[in-house]
């Protein structure tokens, strides 16, 4: 059995900085152990490694970057950003008189959101209108694996409802994207730091990514995204994606869609208001229930270590999450989940009940926030199909 070359902290510092400006991760995202299997992957000795990096050495790039991603996606992911496309965005760009339109799915993964994105064109917009859906990533096992467009069942969630009609079932629970899908939709390899791909996109999906950027290079991404975004387009982000609107864009819609368009395009809707009204802080939106930023940024890198397998890592990062912020109900479930994977059902049995009980006062409709905005209701039905299943109770 091959033993894994040990790292200095000097080479490690300079290669998780290496890394940190070939993807644009924060370096707090970038997991040491990841880096330490790169260099292992190389089969080369470490001061090697870094040499090579230093001459960008397409071998230690490839690996570094496949590394430190992060490929966590499935279809119909965050379902309401797909019927404000459907619903309010499509008829207004055929009201204008739009034949026609171009999609961009940036920092697709694996393509779940590119094909989820086409299958909901496909579906709102009038027969024989033009529908074209570009999906890039950085890696090129994934731009490969999107091709394949072949899925297993971790690519369909309870969480992301198949609102329209996208794949045939096949042999083995896997599942095959339909042709008329596929034919609409390629996909190309990109880095979200360099110049996007020749545009204008009508409307620019960019989720769930820039939340392991750092904030200089989620402002070069964002900066690239508005470059190639046609007037009257969107673009639309993940829930933890932003600190704040992008220059040049407004919010559109209900705030917690994160759905944005130019600045000059978006109505403003508080002429009407009295000049007293103007003068007072407005009201806060009506967002989801929201933990301090510390739970969530937690439970990303949790995630993170759960991508990677590093289960005892992340199980550690949850335990002290729960408690620390006892009432943050998505690191519970989180938790539960874990052990779940692990075989161990009395310990997840608890946390789904203590679940539960954390949720039993709330409204089935809120909202709560976390990586993914999630309604009380999932926490509940997922906590109570568990325990039924367990002959917990629920």
């Amino acid at each position: 059995m091959s033993v894994r070359p040990q790292l200095d902290e000097r080479v490690l510092d300079r290669l998780t900085e290496c890394a940190a400006r070939w993807t644009g991760f924060s370096r707090d995202a970038i997991l040491p152990d990841a880096i330490r299997r790169a260099v292992h992957s190389l089969h080369a000795d470490p001061e090697e490694v870094l040499a090579r990096s230093t001459a960008h050495d397409p071998a230690v790039v490839h690996a570094l970057c496949q590394a430190v991603s992060v490929g966590e996606t499935f279809f119909f992911r965050h379902p309401d950003q797909f019927r404000w496309v459907a619903q309010e965005w499509i008829p207004e760009l055929l009201a204008s008189k739009r034949s026609g339109v171009r999609a961009w799915s940036a920092g697709c993964a694996t393509g779940e959101e590119a094909y989820s994105i086409a299958a909901c064109l496909l579906d709102a917009m009038p027969r024989g209108a033009t529908v074209a859906v570009l999906g890039t990533d950085l890696l090129e096992r994934n731009v490969a694996a999107a091709r394949d467009a072949l899925y297993g069942a971790w690519s369909r969630r309870p969480s992301g409802p198949q609102l329209h009609p996208l794949f045939r079932e096949q042999p083995g629970g896997k599942a095959l994207i339909e042709d008329r899908v596929r034919q609409v939709t390629r996909f190309h390899l990109h880095n979200l730091l360099e110049q996007a791909p020749a545009g204008p996109f009508d409307l620019v999906l960019c989720r769930n990514v820039l939340v392991y950027f750092s904030p200089e290079a989620v402002r070069v991404a964002v900066q690239h995204l508005v470059d190639v975004l046609a007037p009257g387009g969107a673009v639309l982000f993940g829930p933890m994606d932003l600190p704040e609107t992008p220059r040049g864009l407004a919010l559109a819609g209900a705030p917690e869609l994160q759905i944005y368009r130019r600045a000059e395009a978006v109505p403003r809707p508080r002429a009407r208001q009295a000049p007293v009204k103007e003068a007072l802080p407005p009201p806060l939106p009506s967002r989801p229930r929201t933990p301090p930023p510390e739970p969530v940024a937690v439970h990303l890198r949790a995630l993170v270590h759960i991508e990677r397998g590093e289960k005892s890592l992340a199980q550690r990062e949850l335990a002290d999450l729960c408690a620390q912020v006892p009432d943050y109900v998505p690191g519970i479930l989180e938790r539960a989940l874990l052990h779940v994977r692990q075989g161990e059902r009395a310990a997840a049995a608890q946390l789904m009940r203590e679940v539960l009980r954390r949720t039993e006062r709330l409204p089935l409709d809120e909202e709560l926030a976390g990586p993914e905005p999630l309604p009380v209701r999932f926490y509940r039905e997922s906590a109570a199909t568990f325990l039924r299943g367990t002959g917990g109770g629920a």
